[in-house]
């Protein structure tokens, strides 16, 4: 973050300085009390089961004399300290309009980036590829919700010059609430799958409550698809900017082919764009990511890339972890395919893929629960089964209540564990040397601890 006085963000913020010097320089935010120094303003943010204000006697004995606060009483526990603190309404918003008037005071280029699945990788691909030309700043991990992007936009430095904002979301009006905020000048769509469908009842809806990240969309800005599913396609979409698409169809103006699956290398595959051709290595792994991966270049190109560059950049991208992973464990002779971030109808099926694309002796997928799925979540739970017999796994470990249905429906490859626990202390007993095991489930389900327990087996 630039350096601003308390004055400049207190104004920014709707708030008033309480006590102290309106002179004191902040160059970087934070809201954990034990993530502070003397250049930090500090965020008291008010949780569901934790109000930040309790612990404004740490950040002052940890070197931070700078706060946002809504509770002026809490300064009590910090008399006679040099503190200079900003009293505002609610700090989260105070959060919220502080990176919002950040973000417009920079000479900065917006791209957001929203969709069911694929969003965090797709990120990452384009951070690489626009890192080749622009100083780029970019969503961290997955903060891309409310407090999470504000976070973001508030470490951008003065001379970025592209700013990279995965959006999530889980009902309406979250993506329009960070699109006004971050106001993106190119906005990317990866896909519209069925996770939360349990908040929104159909995929009609869930592509609604995506487009809002159009909403901000000048005529001269820019909507980046990654076509190829029924609903994301150019004659469902109507807006004024210009629309760029990109797919295997020869109608996309970004259009993949030749693709080559290097296993846990990651992906090859050829992209053109009129006269224009580039071959593309990237080091995430699964068909589905070639998708994102040509979002990601239609996305860096429209910002001023060529495709080499974005080629070049993609080829040396660092992908978020616990997504299509590969690990091994030469001890137990095991390749493991750590997938265990979380977990989509979509995006389990691209995992089976990718199991059965790579070669091994046995294929075996460990799968739980995918939550928020709504009425249709038993039969989803079924068909995955059925999909991961159809394509041949040799053995489906099926964990927790729904992770039982899948199991169930694989029939005789099928074996059902409603106690994760209970699974992973008989995991020696089916797991054998040349295994090449999958683990995918939604995050609640914690599974990262079984690919934890098959690298030590």
């Amino acid at each position: 973050m630039k350096k601003l006085t308390m004055e400049q963000t207190a104004a920014a913020m709707n708030g008033r300085i309480l006590c102290g010097s309106s002179e004191n320089i902040v160059s970087r935010v934070s809201r954990d009390s034990r993530d502070v120094d003397g250049n930090t303003l500090f965020f008291a943010l008010v949780g569901a089961n934790r109000d930040a204000h309790e612990f404004i006697g740490d950040v002052v004995r940890n070197g931070c004399g700078n706060i946002v606060i809504s509770e002026s009483d809490a300064l009590e526990s910090v008399k006679d300290k040099n503190v200079t603190a900003i009293l505002v309404d609610d700090t989260t918003k105070a959060l919220q309009r502080l990176a919002a008037w950040y973000i417009r005071e920079l000479d900065i280029n917006v791209i957001g980036v929203t969709g069911s699945v694929g969003k965090t990788t797709t990120k990452d691909l384009l951070n690489a590829a626009c890192s080749v030309k622009y100083k780029t700043g970019c969503t961290k991990g997955n903060y891309n919700n409310h407090i999470g992007l504000p976070l973001t936009v508030l470490s951008f430095e003065e001379d970025t010059e592209i700013g990279i904002l995965e959006m999530g979301m889980d009902k309406y009006g979250e993506i329009d609430f960070l699109a006004d905020l971050a106001r993106p000048h190119i906005a990317v769509i990866t896909c519209i799958g069925s996770a939360h469908m349990e908040f929104f009842g159909s995929r009609e809806n869930i592509m609604k409550a995506k487009m809002e990240i159009t909403n901000y969309l000048s005529p001269s800005d820019i909507l980046v698809i990654s076509r190829g599913e029924d609903l994301l396609r150019p004659e469902n979409i109507h807006g004024e900017y210009h629309l760029i698409s990109s797919g295997e169809e020869e109608d996309n103006d970004y259009i993949v082919s030749d693709i080559t699956d290097n296993g846990a290398a990651g992906m090859e595959f050829d992209l053109r764009n009129g006269q224009t051709v580039q071959h593309f290595s990237i080091p995430a792994a699964g068909r589905h990511n070639v998708f994102n991966a040509a979002a990601a270049a239609a996305a860096a190109c429209q910002a001023g890339l060529t495709m080499e560059q974005a080629s070049r950049g993609m080829a040396g991208a660092q992908i978020t972890g616990n997504r299509l992973s590969f690990r091994k464990n030469e001890k137990a002779g095991l390749e493991i395919i750590d997938d265990t971030y979380n977990a989509s109808p979509e995006a389990m099926r691209a995992a089976i893929d990718q199991l059965m694309a790579v070669p091994a002796e046995r294929r075996v997928a460990i799968l739980g629960d995918m939550f928020e799925l709504g009425e249709s979540s038993e039969q989803i739970h079924e068909n995955i089964g059925k999909y991961a017999a159809e394509k041949g796994v040799d053995l489906v470990l099926g964990v927790g209540e729904l992770g039982s249905l899948i199991a169930a429906s694989a029939g005789e490859r099928g074996i059902a564990f409603t106690d994760k626990t209970k699974l992973e202390k008989e995991l020696g007993t089916y797991i054998r040397p040349g295994d090449t095991v999958l683990v995918k489930a939604s995050h609640g389900m914690a599974l990262s601890e079984t690919v934890g327990i098959l690298m030590k087996l």
